[in-house]
Protein backbone atom coordinates (compact mmCIF):
# COMPACT_ATOMS: atom_id res chain seq x y z
CA UNK A 1 0.00 0.00 0.00
CA UNK A 2 2.84 2.42 1.22
CA UNK A 3 4.53 2.19 -2.44
CA UNK A 4 1.47 3.31 -4.51
CA UNK A 5 1.84 6.67 -2.25
CA UNK A 6 5.38 6.85 -3.35
CA UNK A 7 5.03 6.45 -7.47
CA UNK A 8 2.84 9.27 -7.69
CA UNK A 9 3.35 12.74 -7.51
CA UNK A 10 2.94 15.02 -4.06
CA UNK A 11 -0.70 16.13 -4.60
CA UNK A 12 -2.02 13.36 -6.60
CA UNK A 13 -0.16 11.06 -3.53
CA UNK A 14 -1.77 12.98 -0.73
CA UNK A 15 -5.71 12.56 -2.49
CA UNK A 16 -4.15 9.11 -2.83
CA UNK A 17 -3.64 8.29 0.98
CA UNK A 18 -6.65 9.93 1.79
CA UNK A 19 -8.73 7.55 -1.20
CA UNK A 20 -7.12 4.85 0.64
CA UNK A 21 -8.00 5.92 4.26
CA UNK A 22 -11.33 5.72 2.99
CA UNK A 23 -12.00 3.38 0.68
CA UNK A 24 -9.46 -0.12 1.00
CA UNK A 25 -11.28 -1.47 -1.94
CA UNK A 26 -9.60 1.34 -4.35
CA UNK A 27 -6.49 -0.32 -4.20
CA UNK A 28 -6.08 -2.43 -7.06
CA UNK A 29 -7.70 0.25 -9.39
CA UNK A 30 -5.27 2.79 -7.87
CA UNK A 31 -2.54 0.40 -8.72
CA UNK A 32 -2.84 -0.19 -12.27
CA UNK A 33 -3.48 3.70 -12.72
CA UNK A 34 0.16 4.72 -10.75
CA UNK A 35 1.96 2.69 -13.20
CA UNK A 36 -0.45 4.38 -16.18
CA UNK A 37 0.57 7.61 -14.90
CA UNK A 38 4.33 7.43 -13.17
CA UNK A 39 5.72 9.41 -15.66
CA UNK A 40 9.45 8.01 -15.50
CA UNK A 41 11.26 4.38 -15.31
CA UNK A 42 12.47 3.96 -12.17
CA UNK A 43 15.82 2.10 -11.78
CA UNK A 44 17.16 -0.14 -8.96
CA UNK A 45 20.09 1.27 -8.27
CA UNK A 46 21.48 1.64 -4.85
CA UNK A 47 23.55 4.65 -4.11
CA UNK A 48 24.69 6.20 -0.74
CA UNK A 49 22.68 9.50 -0.29
CA UNK A 50 22.63 11.77 2.34
CA UNK A 51 19.53 13.49 3.44
CA UNK A 52 19.88 16.77 5.15
CA UNK A 53 17.20 17.20 7.81
CA UNK A 54 16.48 21.25 8.35
CA UNK A 55 13.59 22.46 11.03
CA UNK A 56 12.14 23.16 13.77
CA UNK A 57 11.28 19.69 15.04
CA UNK A 58 14.16 17.28 13.88
CA UNK A 59 17.92 18.66 11.89
CA UNK A 60 20.57 16.38 11.24
CA UNK A 61 21.86 14.45 7.89
CA UNK A 62 20.46 10.36 7.48
CA UNK A 63 22.60 8.29 5.69
CA UNK A 64 21.15 5.42 3.96
CA UNK A 65 21.11 3.93 0.25
CA UNK A 66 18.61 4.23 -2.64
CA UNK A 67 16.48 1.33 -3.69
CA UNK A 68 15.38 2.67 -6.68
CA UNK A 69 15.45 5.94 -8.21
CA UNK A 70 14.41 7.98 -11.72
CA UNK A 71 13.81 11.82 -12.72
CA UNK A 72 11.34 12.34 -10.48
CA UNK A 73 11.99 10.64 -6.80
CA UNK A 74 13.47 7.89 -5.26
CA UNK A 75 12.72 5.55 -2.68
CA UNK A 76 15.41 5.29 0.21
CA UNK A 77 16.07 2.32 2.43
CA UNK A 78 16.30 2.58 5.89
CA UNK A 79 13.90 3.30 8.58
CA UNK A 80 11.63 5.75 8.14
CA UNK A 81 13.03 9.49 7.65
CA UNK A 82 12.08 11.22 10.86
CA UNK A 83 9.63 14.14 9.01
CA UNK A 84 6.52 13.84 8.11
CA UNK A 85 5.04 13.60 4.49
CA UNK A 86 5.02 17.34 2.52
CA UNK A 87 8.48 17.97 4.46
CA UNK A 88 11.21 19.28 2.11
CA UNK A 89 14.71 17.99 2.91
CA UNK A 90 18.13 18.02 0.56
CA UNK A 91 19.37 15.10 -0.67
CA UNK A 92 23.32 14.22 -2.14
CA UNK A 93 23.64 10.75 -3.97
CA UNK A 94 27.46 9.36 -4.53
CA UNK A 95 28.58 7.57 -7.42
CA UNK A 96 31.36 5.74 -7.89
CA UNK A 97 32.24 7.34 -11.16
CA UNK A 98 33.19 11.03 -12.24
CA UNK A 99 30.10 12.46 -13.81
CA UNK A 100 31.03 15.87 -15.78
CA UNK A 101 28.71 18.48 -15.35
CA UNK A 102 29.74 22.07 -16.67
CA UNK A 103 33.37 21.66 -16.89
CA UNK A 104 33.59 20.18 -13.62
CA UNK A 105 33.90 16.11 -12.85
CA UNK A 106 31.40 15.36 -9.85
CA UNK A 107 30.90 11.94 -7.80
CA UNK A 108 27.91 13.31 -6.04
CA UNK A 109 24.34 15.06 -7.22
CA UNK A 110 22.44 17.30 -4.77
CA UNK A 111 18.77 17.72 -5.26
CA UNK A 112 15.69 19.19 -3.43
CA UNK A 113 13.21 17.13 -2.35
CA UNK A 114 9.85 16.65 -0.69
CA UNK A 115 9.08 13.78 1.67
CA UNK A 116 6.04 12.18 -0.17
CA UNK A 117 5.52 8.52 1.89
CA UNK A 118 7.41 7.24 5.07
CA UNK A 119 7.19 3.70 6.43
CA UNK A 120 9.48 0.97 8.16
CA UNK A 121 10.99 -0.03 5.16
CA UNK A 122 12.39 3.41 3.87
CA UNK A 123 11.16 6.90 2.83
CA UNK A 124 9.76 8.02 -1.00
CA UNK A 125 10.83 11.11 -2.29
CA UNK A 126 9.62 13.77 -4.88
CA UNK A 127 12.59 15.88 -6.59
CA UNK A 128 12.43 19.65 -6.55
CA UNK A 129 13.82 20.19 -10.09
CA UNK A 130 14.19 23.78 -11.01
CA UNK A 131 14.98 23.67 -14.86
CA UNK A 132 15.29 21.89 -17.82
CA UNK A 133 19.23 21.69 -17.88
CA UNK A 134 19.06 20.53 -13.80
CA UNK A 135 17.15 17.30 -15.35
CA UNK A 136 19.82 16.57 -17.65
CA UNK A 137 22.50 17.31 -15.40
CA UNK A 138 20.69 14.68 -13.27
CA UNK A 139 19.72 12.30 -16.26
CA UNK A 140 23.38 12.04 -16.64
CA UNK A 141 24.86 11.66 -13.10
CA UNK A 142 22.25 8.87 -13.08
CA UNK A 143 23.52 7.03 -16.61
CA UNK A 144 27.22 7.28 -15.16
CA UNK A 145 25.81 6.11 -11.52
CA UNK A 146 24.07 2.97 -12.79
CA UNK A 147 27.21 2.26 -15.68
CA UNK A 148 29.62 1.96 -12.50
CA UNK A 149 27.44 0.06 -10.30
CA UNK A 150 27.76 -2.63 -13.00
CA UNK A 151 31.45 -2.93 -12.96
Amino acid sequence: MGMLIFFMGVETGMECRKMIKNNSQSIPVLKNEVLRNRGDHRHTLALDTEVYIVGQDVEGVLQCRTQNIGLSGAFLTSKAIPVKSSRHVEVVFKSKAKVKLHKKNHRQYRLQAQVVHTSDQGTGLAFKMVDQEQQQDFRRFLFKAKVAARH
